[in-house]
């Protein structure tokens, strides 16, 4: 059969863009199998086909391969900055909602935290009718000073989408005393949450930085500046779950941490996937002070921060 260059270009698309197999084309153009097959192959050599393996997927970079391997992390996801901080974030979340998506399986029961990052990747999962699957909320709620981002909010629409049973956390964050944190604790609603954090599959989390002027607590106005600046100095480095941790990711024994509501500090590093997306320069040292101390297990950043933590000494 001549083999014109029409013919090639036609079997080409058939194979490599309607994902037609070699038997299928075969029968269309009633030749055989092993016809198509040459043909294919002289498309290649013709230069009518050309393959290509993109290795600039943010999930192979040579600086997320070195992040993997010094820290011990299941996967690092590194993003190219973009000319603001927002459409970075944003475009590190879509990565994070396209990784998240296929580990949303039946019976997976999922802990969420709160903040910005949180929210964009919830809304970029798609509608799924996964089975018998639970979505607990990790921390007592900010208030109206940040209802979008809180992570009741966070855990209904995500429940929603998963057609999965929500459990919300219905306290505040920080209360006044260690008496209350327990009075409140021994009600049932908040009792039943808390036992569904010690028995997790997957956590998604958000970090921040415990500088003053960078905290997402004092954004939200859950803590004041100098509050914040009293905890800085007293070497806090950054915040997860709205627990304080040091410069070596050890979460820390001051008062504060002790009026938390939320998922126990040891039942949290217990949740065999703690994914964790930050983004900025401003966070480097508290993602940093995460990794060292193992509190996630897989990270999404930008490529910039990801820069300043291979880079950074003491």
């Amino acid at each position: 059969m001549n083999k014109s260059f029409g013919l090639l270009v036609k079997v080409a698309k058939n194979y490599y863009i309607d994902s037609m197999s070699q038997s299928e084309i075969a029968a269309l153009y009633k030749i055989s199998r092993p016809t198509i097959a040459n043909i294919l192959k002289e498309c290649r050599e013709k230069g009518i086909v050309e393959i290509r393996v993109n290795d600039s997927s943010p999930f192979s970079s040579p600086a997320g391969e070195q992040l993997k391997s010094q820290y011990g992390l299941k996967t690092v996801c590194i993003v190219p900055n973009e000319t603001d901080y927002p459409l970075t974030l944003y475009k590190t979340c879509l990565q994070a909602a396209s990784f998240l998506s296929p580990l949303l399986t039946d019976r997976i029961r999922i802990g969420i935290s709160w903040g910005t990052a949180l929210y964009h990747v919830i809304r970029q999962l798609p509608k799924s009718e996964i089975i018998d699957s639970e979505v607990v909320q990790l921390i007592g709620g900010l208030g109206a000073s940040a209802l979008s981002y809180d992570g009741s909010e966070l855990a209904r629409i995500l429940a929603d989408k998963l057609n999965s049973r929500c459990f919300p956390l219905l306290s505040p964050l920080l209360v006044k005393s260690t008496k209350l944190k327990q009075l409140l604790l021994s009600e049932p609603g908040i009792y039943e949450t808390i036992e569904k954090t010690k028995t997790l599959d997957l956590a998604l989390v958000g970090m921040s930085s415990d500088q003053p002027e960078d905290s997402a607590l004092v954004r939200a106005r859950f803590l004041s500046p100098d509050e914040a600046l009293r905890i800085y100095e007293a070497g806090s480095c950054g915040h997860l779950c709205g627990y304080h941790y040091d410069s070596e990711g050890k979460f820390m024994n001051i008062p504060i941490n002790r009026r938390v509501v939320g998922i126990d500090p040891a039942a949290f590093l217990q949740i065999p996937r703690r994914i964790g997306i930050a983004c900025g320069r401003q966070k480097f040292k508290a993602i940093l002070a995460a990794l060292k101390g193992k509190l996630v297990t897989d990270l999404f950043t930008d490529e910039t921060t990801a820069l300043q933590i291979l880079s950074f000494r003491e």
